[in-house]
């Protein structure tokens, strides 16, 4: 399974390959899902920002996965904040996709078994997505 922490626009570039126009349908995109929660999410869209992409194995993911709660097995995006909502939401690309917050899954990380290495990626990309405001994105 591949892993990209980035900007949305950057993870979306295969939709337009205009920057601008990518750049205007994420911020769309955040306008409207910021119109149906319960408080409004923000993340870092700027064209300088980090860009890391990483692999976890199946059988790795599996094992990480096995008795996890929803904030890790769910999501196919994690946004910055410290919220504590999962919701499904129609991505850019038109996918129903859910979505939850990189510091649940941070601390989802942290009460597991620290044995393997698919929980070390994933907990130091939980980490940079808050650090640097950045979505995390598991990749299909």
């Amino acid at each position: 399974m591949r892993l990209q922490l980035g900007t949305l626009a950057r993870l979306y570039t295969h939709i337009d390959p205009d920057p601008e126009v990518v750049g205007g349908a994420v911020s769309g995109w955040r306008h409207w899902i910021n119109k149906e929660l319960p408080h409004a999410l923000d993340w870092n869209e700027s064209p300088t920002a980090p860009f890391e992409s990483a692999e976890v194995g199946e059988a790795d993911w599996a094992a990480l996965c096995d008795g996890a709660g929803d904030q890790l097995t769910r999501p196919e995006l994690w946004l910055p904040g410290d919220h504590d909502f999962l919701f499904r939401v129609s991505d850019l690309a038109e996918r129903e996709i859910w979505v939850g917050s990189s510091a649940e899954l941070q601390r989802e990380l942290e009460a597991r078994p620290s044995g393997t290495p698919g929980r070390q990626i994933l907990l130091r990309l939980a980490r940079r997505s808050l650090e640097f405001s950045l979505p995390l994105a598991r990749l299909p």
